[in-house]
C-alpha cells in the first residue's frame, strides 16, 4: 500500500506543479464551514480520487472539499487532503503538500504519505516504519534550533502567550501555513514544537503526519493529555494539537493550560 500512495504522490505534486501560477485557479467554487473551495483544491481533489479509483482498492473516502464518500464493504478508508496549504500554493509560497492516510476497515492504520508539491519530498510510513523518500528512519535527531510553530488566533492571544512561557530558555517562532509539514519539521527532528490551539484543524489535514509522528514516537497529544484519534466517518474539526519531543516541555505546556481560567 505504501508503494502506492507514493507513486500517487508523485503524480499528484507533479500535477499540481504544472498548475501552479494558472489563471483561474484561485476562484471560489464554494464554502463548507469557515473554508471555501476554490478551483484548485477541487481538481486536486478529482486528480487523487481519479488515481485511487485506478488502483481497483475497495476504499471509502473522507476528503477535505467532497466529505465522505461510502462504499459498502469497503476494505480500507483513505482520509485525503488533496492540497494542505492552498494559501500557499496559490501566493507562489512553495510550502504545501498532498496528504494521503490509509486505515482499514477496522481503524488501524494501514499506510500514508505526504508529498511536499514543489519539492516532490515525501514522508511516508506503514504498519512498519516511517520513511523519508523511500529510506527508514531509523532515529529522529534532536533539533538543532528551537524552532517553536504556534498556530492561534487573536482571541486566543493571552492563552498563547501564557502557554509559551512553559518553554525555557530561547526560541524562535515561525508560522508556515501547512499543518501536515510543520507537524513533520518536528517528528524529523527540524522543529521542537508544534501547537494549534485554533480550533480549525480537521481531521484530513493531518491524519497522515500523525500516524508518522507516532511511528517515530513522538505522538502528537490534545491539549487535554489525550493522544489524538482520527475520525474515519466524516471530516471533523480537531480542537487542538502539541506536538514535541520533549516530554518535560509537553507536561509543563499541559499543566499551564490546565490551569488557564475557562
Amino acid at each position: 500500500m505504501r508503494n502506492i500512495l507514493e507513486k500517487i504522490s508523485a503524480e499528484a505534486t507533479k500535477y499540481l506543479r504544472e498548475m501552479s501560477g494558472r489563471e483561474g485557479i484561485d476562484r471560489v467554487l464554494g464554502t463548507h464551514g469557515d473554508d471555501t473551495t476554490k478551483v484548485i483544491d477541487k481538481l486536486a481533489e478529482d486528480f487523487v480520487l481519479e488515481k485511487l479509483n485506478e488502483t481497483g482498492i475497495s476504499m471509502t473516502y473522507v476528503t477535505e472539499e467532497t466529505g465522505t464518500i461510502r462504499r459498502e464493504g469497503s476494505e480500507y478508508v483513505a482520509v485525503i487532503d488533496p492540497l494542505d496549504g492552498s494559501t500557499n500554493f496559490l501566493n507562489g509560497i512553495t510550502w504545501a503538500a498532498v496528504s494521503i492516510s490509509v486505515y482499514s476497515s477496522q481503524g488501524t492504520p494501514v499506510a500514508g504519505i505526504v508529498g511536499e508539491i514543489f519539492s516532490g519530498k515525501t514522508y511516508s510510513y506503514d504498519e512498519t516504519g516511517a520513511y523519508i523518500n523511500g529510506k527508514r528512519i531509523e532515529s529522529v535527531p534532536s533539533p538543532k534550533q528551537r524552532i517553536v510553530l504556534p498556530y492561534f488566533d487573536r482571541n486566543k492571544l493571552r492563552e498563547i502567550t501564557q502557554v509559551l512561557s512553559s518553554i525555557e530558555g530561547n526560541y524562535k517562532t515561525r508560522n508556515l501555513g501547512a499543518a501536515s509539514l510543520d507537524m513533520l519539521l518536528v517528528c524529523t527532528g527540524r522543529a521542537y514544537l508544534f501547537l494549534d490551539v485554533r480550533n480549525k484543524l480537521r481531521n484530513v489535514d493531518i491524519a497522515s503526519s500523525l500516524n508518522f509522528c507516532e511511528k517515530v514516537s513522538i505522538p502528537p497529544f490534545n491539549l487535554e493529555g489525550d493522544r489524538i484519534s482520527i475520525d474515519l466517518n466524516k471530516v471533523s474539526v480537531i480542537k487542538n494539537v502539541l506536538v514535541t519531543p520533549d516530554s518535560s516541555l509537553s507536561q509543563r505546556i499541559l499543566s499551564t493550560w490546565k490551569a488557564l481560567p475557562s
